[in-house]
């Protein structure tokens, strides 16, 4: 990805009176990515000082600390009293930690920054948000919604998250989008950004706080409403997801390892195992019975 515009281009003078946006949707591991945040940075605020009618647009993640409203807010605290029994034993040995809603400032904010993903990445979405700021104060559009957690290869080419990802749908009302869904409704987004004359990104459009903006059309998947913050249901959420996924073998090895236990005690296998062994023929359990007798092991 890339920063990307659309509108009127190059250095005419017609091109220059056509409406111009410019989107930073780029990604980068570790440091590159506040290398290439802060060249993508350079170009929008040159653009935004030659061009009066240029526009930017960003994709906000939302595993940020975000403005949040009062609904949502409200939401994870009722979800967090109601909350499953199995969660809250996961609570209380200090796994799951509550998604509580930060009161400052007379607005509600939500800490939904996962330390995992590295002080980069952090840091290379508040430079965005910090130039969308800006660039709304000086009289541009400013586009930047909050999209869902989704399932790009960026993010599942790491275990962990892909595993993390594959069982988050426990913690309702927590989805993972993938990819498809989420470009198709975050570019609707843009468009009523661009379009509506009432829409958030305007400057005309009155917010209570600058921040307010990444608040106004997020589409965050759930997380906000959640009762448990999203860097903690990562160990929950893996092992849920390879629970179902290696079902077959795990049911195997506790079979296996009751079928043993149960002949170390009693001295005999369990029945199941006799009758599937009739069902051998006797000539493909002859080197099994010839390891017994050179074991001393009864069968």
């Amino acid at each position: 990805h890339g920063c990307r515009s659309a509108g009127g281009g190059g250095g005419g003078g017609a091109a220059r009176e056509k409406p111009l946006t410019v989107g930073n949707y780029t990604y980068l591991d570790g440091a590159l990515h506040v290398q290439i945040a802060v060249a993508c940075d350079c170009i929008m605020d040159r653009l935004c000082r030659e061009r009066k009618n240029t526009a930017v647009a960003f994709l906000g993640t939302p595993t940020d600390a975000h403005v949040v409203t009062d609904g949502a807010s409200a939401a994870a605290t009722e979800a967090l009293e109601n909350a499953p029994l199995w969660m809250k034993l996961w609570q209380a040995i200090g796994v799951l930690v509550p998604n509580r809603p930060i009161d400052a400032g007379g607005l509600k904010f939500m800490d939904s920054i996962v330390s995992d993903q590295g002080p980069n990445y952090i840091l290379s979405k508040r430079m965005q948000h910090w130039r969308a700021m800006v660039a709304r104060a000086d009289g541009h559009i400013a586009s930047s919604n909050v999209s869902p957690s989704t399932a790009t290869s960026s993010v599942t080419k790491n275990a962990s998250f892909a595993a993390a990802y594959g069982g988050m749908h426990i913690f309702r009302p927590i989805e993972v989008i993938y990819q498809e869904l989420s470009l198709s409704l975050m570019g609707a987004l843009l468009i009523h950004d661009l379009r509506n004359e009432k829409s958030a990104a305007r400057p005309a459009t009155k917010l209570p706080h600058p921040l307010c903006l990444f608040q106004a059309t997020s589409f965050h998947g759930g997380i906000w409403r959640c009762p448990y913050s999203i860097g903690s249901i990562g160990i929950p959420s893996a092992l849920t997801y390879y629970c179902t996924v290696f079902r077959p073998w795990i049911l195997l090895g506790v079979f296996s390892i009751a079928a043993i236990a149960q002949y170390v005690v009693l001295g005999r296998a369990p029945a199941v195992l006799a009758r599937a062994g009739a069902l051998v023929p006797s000539v493909a359990l002859r080197p099994l019975v010839s390891l017994a007798a050179s074991m001393s092991v009864p069968l």
